[in-house]
């Protein structure tokens, strides 16, 4: 789809630590519960599938992916087969900007004329082909909107307090991506019902972005984060490289791209909205008991922790999905995305 254009890369975000669904996942998959490296369903780990994902879209030789330095062992055992230059190794956690620049630096060293994808690993969807066209038709819009970030926003079954929130407004000279108006994060109950019903969209964080742009939006906002990892751009493949990567994540501050650059650029941003794929950010527990109600592996889900001997405390939870047939809020809205083909994204034989 987008494998010719030898300027589109993607960026893969694999160094969180999900810490909110890392007990869960603890007892579910074993290990330390890292959920980028945790196979929920089928064989492959989140970030696999992610990986395989954009992969649909961008050739391997083009996507790098970011992971902690703590998270080595892990990351060789998964990404064997990755071209060892394309996966890059983050000293310690600064945020998500941070760990976007990072790998955005090698983007820019090899390609100054690259458009970027970026991707968060701990997404769970259905149809994964629809939503990858969604993502291609907005790297195609980045040529008609070359100073911009398209964001992916997608529409909402429900009025989710724990997912971020997109308000966008149509300027008449789009019609495939509107302009973003505002950003909601995590809002009220009486706030999610009221931006449900005004047809806001929920912020995926997968986006495009000309590199030249997306360093321009980081200069706007965070100076000094700017110049700091222009500055390890240009020692990159020097003799002291690693050392200097070091020192200047032992010298700059923690920021969120989304909270404190993102929110504050709206009037550079559009949004692309993506209609029912079976989406999920798998942020807690309750949402990945959700989707595997939805696809009908809570039951197994339920089964491997009884015999993993899980706590009480996740047990009941699980169970609370399974007893109550109401609990979870997708499953009974998406029988279209049931048929076999995208079913086998779920449990692929390899």
């Amino acid at each position: 789809m987008l494998k010719s254009d030898e300027h589109v890369w993607g960026i893969v975000l694999a160094a969180g630590q999900g810490s909110r669904v890392r007990g869960f996942l603890t007892q579910l998959c074993g290990g330390r519960g890292l959920k980028q490296f945790c196979a929920v369903t089928g064989s492959r780990s989140m970030l696999q599938q992610t990986l395989a994902r954009v992969e649909r879209i961008i050739p391997r030789e083009r996507i790098l992916v970011i992971v902690s330095d703590t998270d080595r062992l892990e990351a060789r055992e998964q990404l064997s087969a990755w071209p060892a230059e394309n996966i890059i190794y983050q000293p310690v956690d600064r945020g998500t900007a941070p760990g976007l620049l990072l790998p955005l630096v090698h983007v820019s060293r090899r390609d100054p004329a690259a458009t970027v994808a970026v991707f968060p690993c701990d997404h769970f969807m259905l149809d994964e082909s629809t939503f990858m066209t969604r993502v291609a038709t907005a790297i195609s819009q980045i040529e008609q909107s070359p100073d911009e970030l398209i964001l992916l926003g997608m529409k909402p079954d429900r009025p989710e307090q724990d997912f971020g929130w997109i308000e966008a407004f149509s300027d008449g000279n789009n019609e495939v991506s509107s302009r973003v108006w505002k950003f909601w994060e995590k809002p009220s109950a009486f706030k999610a019902r009221e931006l449900f019903s005004r047809g806001a969209l929920w912020n995926t964080f997968v986006f495009g972005v000309q590199a030249h742009a997306l360093w321009d939006l980081v200069l706007s906002r965070a100076p000094e984060l700017y110049h700091s990892f222009r500055s390890i751009g240009l020692t990159l493949n020097g003799k002291h490289g690693q050392m200097y990567i070091d020192h200047i994540y032992n010298q700059i501050r923690t920021v969120d791209f989304s909270t404190e650059i993102l929110q504050h650029l709206a009037h550079r941003l559009r949004v692309l909205p993506v209609p029912e794929v079976g989406w999920s950010d798998w942020g807690t527990a309750e949402r990945i008991c959700d989707s595997l109600k939805t696809i009908g592996k809570l039951d197994e889900c339920f089964a491997r922790l009884k015999q993993r001997k899980a706590d009480f405390a996740t047990l009941k939870l699980v169970a609370g999905y399974l007893d109550h047939p109401t609990t979870t809020r997708r499953h009974s809205v998406m029988p279209a995305l049931r048929s076999p083909q995208v079913m086998r994204n779920i449990n692929p034989q390899n």
